[in-house]
Order: structure tokens, then sequence, then C-alpha cells
């Protein structure tokens, strides 16, 4: 499986994010956070693509709704 590389700046935001959950007593893991930030940037991006007049390849790999293909 592809494992990007995650700059340090945004560790840390995801981090403190984190951290600032576990201020009003939600435990969420940063892979949670990532996950949840990609379950709406992902069909944002398919509809921008649409509008523009692109293609989507494999579609029904990008409709929303939790697609949990999480391996760890």
């Amino acid at each position: 499986m592809y494992s990007p590389k995650i700059h340090s700046t945004m560790v840390r935001k995801l981090y403190l994010l984190k951290v600032s959950y576990a201020s009003i007593g939600v435990t969420k893991p940063m892979t949670q956070i990532v996950a949840d930030a990609l379950e709406k940037y992902i069909p944002e991006k398919v509809d921008e693509i649409l509008k523009a007049g692109g293609t989507i390849l494999m579609p029904d790999e990008l409709k929303t709704g939790n697609n949990d293909n999480r391996s760890a």
C-alpha cells in the first residue's frame, strides 16, 4: 500500500487538533482526523473535476460515504 510522506508541519497540525479534541473529552486519533478530512475533500474534488468537464476514473470507488478500506 502507498504510504505518502506528510510534511512535519502538517503532522504537527494534526497533533494539535488531536490534543484540542482531548481538551473537550474527545479521543480522536490523528488517522481518524485525516480520514474525516478526506471524506469531505474527495467528493468536493470529484465535483470540481466533473464541473470542469473532466472524467472520473473508477467513480464507484470515489462515491461519498464511509469507504473504510483501512488495513491498519
